[in-house]
C-alpha cells in the first residue's frame, strides 16, 4: 500500500507518503514540510494509521508545523511506550530537531 499527499505548489513543495518496506509502514517526507504539507497529511492520514517510522532524507526544509508534525508522530508510539524512529535525518535538520526537544529522536552515530 502507498499513499501520497502530494505536492500542490511545484518541486520544492513538501509530500508525505504513507509506505511499506520489509520492516513495516513507514512515511517518507520529501522537499518543503511546512503547514500546506501537514494540512495535506492529516486530512489524508488519520492518527490511527500514522506509523512509527519516517525518513527524512529528501526533506529540504523543515518549518514550524513540521516540527509539530513531528511531535504528534512521536506521540502516538510513546503511549505504548515506544518511540518514533526518524531514519537518514539530514545534518541541516538536527539543530531545528534538537531545539524542539526532539533531539532523542535522532539516530545516534554509529560507534556511540
Amino acid at each position: 500500500m502507498s499513499l501520497s499527499v502530494h505536492p500542490a505548489d511545484g518541486p520544492a513543495a513538501g509530500e508525505v507518503r504513507w509506505v511499506e518496506d520489509a520492516t513495516g509502514p513507514l512515511l517518507v517526507l520529501t522537499g518543503r514540510i511546512d503547514r500546506e504539507t501537514v494540512r495535506r497529511f492529516r486530512l489524508l492520514v488519520p492518527p490511527a494509521s500514522w506509523p512509527a517510522r519516517a525518513d527524512l532524507s529528501a526533506v529540504t526544509t523543515l518549518d514550524v508545523a513540521g516540527l509539530e508534525l513531528l511531535v504528534h508522530l512521536a506521540r502516538k508510539p510513546a503511549r505504548t511506550g515506544s518511540r518514533l524512529e526518524l531514519l537518514d535525518v539530514p545534518e541541516r535538520l538536527r539543530p531545528a530537531i534538537e531545539r524542539a526537544g526532539l533531539s532523542q529522536l535522532l539516530p545516534r552515530p554509529a560507534g556511540s
